[in-house]
């Protein structure tokens, strides 16, 4: 990965570690999440499910719903995903079913995490009528991820 590439992914990563620390102080679990194309920041969230009281108030989805609603389409293709957590199935689906190109990803979560998981939705290749999988990139600023869920 070159520096150049590397120093992108860290500068939306601390973004998205920004809105984890929102997303914490507000009684949330710590994810926060971007979405850009080309250079363009395209939608950002923060965790909301209790205090949204709802159950798809995932930090991903939330992003992803934005995105989509600021672009116009459902077709998110040649956009990057930054999460400062891997995302659960039910965002993996969301971004699957999008076309997000890339996600970057803080902390890993081997037990539900739809990349890392036993289940591996983010990067199944074998789902019918679905688009190819996105190339993941894991462990951006990772301590720093992990701090906030300690």
């Amino acid at each position: 990965m070159s520096d150049e590439i590397n120093s992108s992914h860290e500068l939306y990563m601390r973004r998205c570690l920004e809105l984890a620390a929102a997303a914490l102080q507000a009684g949330e679990a710590a994810v926060g999440t971007l979405i850009v194309r080309g250079e363009e920041l395209v939608a950002e969230a923060a965790e909301r499910v209790m205090t949204g009281l709802d159950v798809a108030g995932h930090s991903e989805v939330l992003a992803v719903r934005l995105a989509c609603q600021h672009l116009k389409t459902f077709d998110l293709s040649g956009c990057i995903l930054y999460t400062s957590v891997e995302p659960c199935w039910m965002c993996s689906y969301a971004i699957r079913q999008t076309g997000i190109s890339h996600v970057i990803i803080g902390l890993t979560t081997l037990d539900k995490g739809g990349f890392s998981s036993k289940y591996p939705i983010l990067t199944a290749s074998d789902i019918p009528g679905w688009s190819p999988p996105p190339l993941v990139i894991t462990g951006i600023l990772a301590k720093e991820a992990a701090a906030l869920r300690a």
